[in-house]
């Protein structure tokens, strides 16, 4: 019965602007500033620090996108969260299915894949709308520099923007480590948060979230091989959630009045998002 009161009931929740649906859980970098580096539960990194390396299957992937296509979705979608996008090697298939479906693919990656490979490359241009790469490894402006040209020129044909060394920042889930550790610690417990009601964050193994923050997926403590995107979105849970941050309520949830990220960064339209990141 509940079921089929959701496939009439005429939402009050604005359909999603943007989804991220992750492939996989791996990445080839152990960067200090990546909050996968404090996960030691058996979600991104086992008590070891050994990388978890689990895929979601593409007949979930496949599912996911039939039902986007039910609820109209025709917005940005990327394939990654803490994770290397280019390590799947679905990947750029996937990205392609998307864009036959109507949606907008992009993507971040930190190029080490695409790097050594010319037509890897030129196909990544062809299928995302934009692509983000991280610089982290340069040591002075001009190498700098020399890498963003090495990347405009190897992705010509889309759009690219870079996510720069320089602008690390502290967030809700980073590792304690010496680097983070000098950088300012700022909460926001009564600051508006919209981010809940713009974003769709599937994790590989189905967790969904409500933000990039919530690495747990502790917020709406569902999962979506067990339970519809349809179910999910349009959930008394999560209108409490948007109900409850949109007015500055952060404070009720704990992993909310912990948040690092200020009112400017996740209250703005998504599709304005780019502009955090260099030209």
């Amino acid at each position: 019965m509940q079921r089929l009161l959701l496939l009439w009931w005429k939402p009050r929740i604005p359909l999603f602007q943007r989804v991220v649906i992750e492939l996989q859980s791996h990445c080839n970098r152990d960067c200090y500033f990546c909050c996968r580096e404090s996960d030691t539960l058996g979600k991104r990194k086992y008590a070891d620090g050994r990388s978890v390396r689990r895929s979601m299957p593409t007949e979930k992937v496949m599912a996911l996108f039939d039902e986007l296509d039910s609820l109209g979705f025709r917005g940005y979608i990327t394939f990654h969260q803490l994770s290397e996008a280019f390590l799947d090697k679905r990947l750029l298939d996937i990205a392609r299915e998307a864009r036959r479906r109507g949606m907008k693919p992009y993507v971040h990656t930190n190029g080490d894949v695409l790097r050594d490979h010319e037509r890897l490359c030129q196909e990544a241009a062809d299928v995302f709308e934009y692509i983000v790469v991280g610089l982290y490894d340069y040591t002075t402006e001009k190498e700098k520099d020399s890498q963003k040209e090495f990347w405009k020129k190897r992705l010509h044909g889309t759009r690219v923007m870079f996510s720069l060394a320089e602008n690390v920042y502290v967030r809700t889930h980073s590792a304690a480590n010496e680097e983070m550790n000098v950088l300012t610690r700022k909460t926001y417990p009564t600051a508006v948060c919209t981010s809940p009601q713009k974003y769709l964050l599937i994790h590989y193994n189905g967790d969904v979230c409500c933000c990039c923050e919530d690495m747990y997926g502790e917020l709406l403590r569902f999962n979506i091989f067990e339970t519809s995107i349809r179910e999910v979105w349009y959930s008394e849970r999560h209108a409490q959630i948007i109900n409850t941050l949109r007015v500055g309520d952060r404070h009720k949830y704990d992993l909310c009045a912990k948040c690092t990220m200020g009112p400017d960064r996740y209250s703005q339209d998504p599709m304005q998002a780019t502009r955090h990141y260099d030209r």
